[in-house]
C-alpha cells in the first residue's frame, strides 16, 4: 500500500479541498432497507490521483507525518495502499478512474470514526492549527489536475481473520526510515478488492450469496483477513459493494487465485 498531492485545477469552483469537510462527506444515501447485514466496522478512504513521478516523495510526506491513531478508541488499522497492476497485467496499465493511491482507515464503529474527525487528533494530523494545512500540502504538492482526493465510507460485515498469529503492523508514521522521498517503500501487505454495483432493492440478496458462500481461506497460506464493505453514502462513481482480502504479498495472493478455495 502508499499516498501523496497536486494543483486543484481541475476541482469544482467553490470546492474545498479537505476531503472531510461538510461539502465533500456527503453520507447520505446509505441503504437502509430491512435484512441488510449489520456493521462490524466502519471504514473511511480516500482516493487520490498522484502526478507521475512524485509518488516517492508522496509516500514519504505520508510516513513522516503526525499521528496519534494508535492511541484513540476505537481505532483498528491504517494503510496507505499503492495501486498496482492486476496479475498478469502491463507494469504501465492504467485502471479506467486512475486513482494511484488510497488512504484506508478501520474504526471500530461511525462513532469512533466521528470523535476522531470532530477531535483534536484530526486536527494534529492535518496541521496543527490549520486544520487544512496536510491535505492542501498534498494538493497543491502532488495531486493531478483531476481535484482533490475523493472520500469514500462503508460498513465492514463478514470478516474473517486468519487463526494463524501474524506479526502486528506497527511501523506507522516515523517508522519508515526507508521513506527518502526517491524511492517507493517496498509492500508490507498485499491487498485485493474487487468492485460491485448491485442494484438498488437487491442489497440484501446480494449479501445473503455471501454470507452463505463457503470459505476456504483460513488457513491459506499468507491470508490475513477478509471483508464484505456496502457503501455507507451515496456513491459517486457507482460502486456500492466491495470483497477486501489482505495477504502478506502477492505470491500468496496468486497461489489463492490460482487454487480452488
Amino acid at each position: 500500500p502508499g499516498a501523496a498531492v497536486v494543483a486543484d485545477a481541475g476541482a469544482r469552483e467553490g470546492a474545498s479541498k479537505c476531503p472531510f469537510s461538510k461539502e465533500n462527506m456527503a453520507m447520505e444515501g446509505a441503504p437502509t432497507a430491512d435484512g441488510l447485514l449489520a456493521g462490524e466496522r466502519y471504514i473511511a478512504m480516500n482516493r487520490f490521483q498522484v502526478r507521475d513521478g512524485s509518488e516517492a516523495q508522496f509516500e514519504q510526506r505520508w510516513a513522516q507525518r503526525k499521528s496519534t491513531l494508535l492511541q484513540l478508541d476505537g481505532f483498528r488499522w491504517f494503510g496507505l495502499l499503492r495501486r498496482v497492476p492486476p496479475t498478469g497485467e502491463a507494469p504501465d496499465f492504467e485502471y479506467p478512474d486512475d486513482y494511484s493511491y488510497v488512504s484506508f482507515t478501520i474504526w471500530e464503529t461511525k462513532k469512533n470514526f466521528n470523535s476522531w474527525r470532530k477531535g483534536p487528533a484530526f486536527k494534529e494530523a492535518h496541521g496543527g492549527g490549520n486544520i487544512f494545512s496536510f491535505v492542501g500540502m498534498i494538493v497543491n504538492g502532488f495531486m493531478t489536475s483531476k481535484g482533490p482526493p475523493k472520500p469514500a465510507f462503508w460498513r465492514s460485515m463478514l470478516m474473517e481473520k486468519t487463526s494463524d498469529e501474524k506479526p502486528i503492523l506497527r511501523s506507522g508514521p516515523g517508522g519508515r526510515p526507508d521513506a527518502d522521498g526517491q524511492q517507493t517503500l517496498d509492500p508490507e501487505v498485499f491487498v485485493s478488492m474487487n468492485r460491485f454495483t448491485v442494484a438498488e432493492g437487491r442489497e440484501q440478496e446480494f449479501e445473503q450469496r455471501w454470507a452463505k458462500r463457503e470459505s476456504k481461506l483460513d488457513g491459506l497460506p499468507g491470508f490475513r483477513y477478509f471483508q464484505l464493505m456496502r457503501r455507507d453514502q451515496t456513491p459517486d462513481d457507482d460502486v456500492n459493494y466491495i470483497s477486501m482480502a489482505v495477504w502478506d504479498d502477492r505470491a500468496a495472493f496468486d497461489n489463492w487465485r490460482n487454487g480452488d478455495a
